[in-house]
């Protein structure tokens, strides 16, 4: 088991749980148990470390994913009962040679400005109560020409 962790400005989510059931994707992934439902946006992840801190726990171990800005977008923690040896072969097979203490950032994307059709609330609202899984919600967007803020 092990707690995956996202976060932003707003919220943290976390989840404990394994990460099993991966559908790999060309625009997103997918790792979908009862515990953890996690989508991955591959193109986002561009800098991952493996850490290990001491702490008068014992040591304390994670993988953590940052993206072209430097933003953290998603971590894992082991937790007791972890597959160490598996935290170990990720980091051998994923370790690259340069191990410098920089890292490269590119500038942050600007926020997204809402787009709104005041017109087609009502539609909004009547789709909205129809959904029946997050996932739809993106679609409706679109086709309402209005995004997830604006909506």
């Amino acid at each position: 088991l092990v707690m995956a962790l996202t976060r932003n400005p707003s919220c943290v989510n976390e989840k404990v749980g394994t990460y099993d059931n991966y559908h790999p994707g060309p625009h997103a992934s997918m790792i979908l148990t009862d515990d953890i439902d996690l989508r991955l946006f591959p193109s986002r992840w561009h800098h991952a470390f493996a850490v290990e801190k001491e702490t008068d726990a014992g040591t304390r171990r994670s993988l953590q994913v940052f993206d072209a800005a430097g933003d953290a977008v998603h971590r894992i923690f082991l937790r007791d009962g972890s597959d160490v040896a598996a935290f170990d072969r990720a980091k051998a097979g994923l370790t690259l040679e340069d191990q410098s203490p920089s890292l490269d950032v590119v500038p942050r994307d600007p926020d997204e400005v809402p787009k709104s059709d005041l017109s087609k609330l009502d539609i909004l609202r009547k789709k909205w109560a129809r959904l029946t899984d997050t996932h739809q919600f993106l679609r409706l967007t679109s086709k309402l020409k209005m995004n997830r803020l604006g909506a």
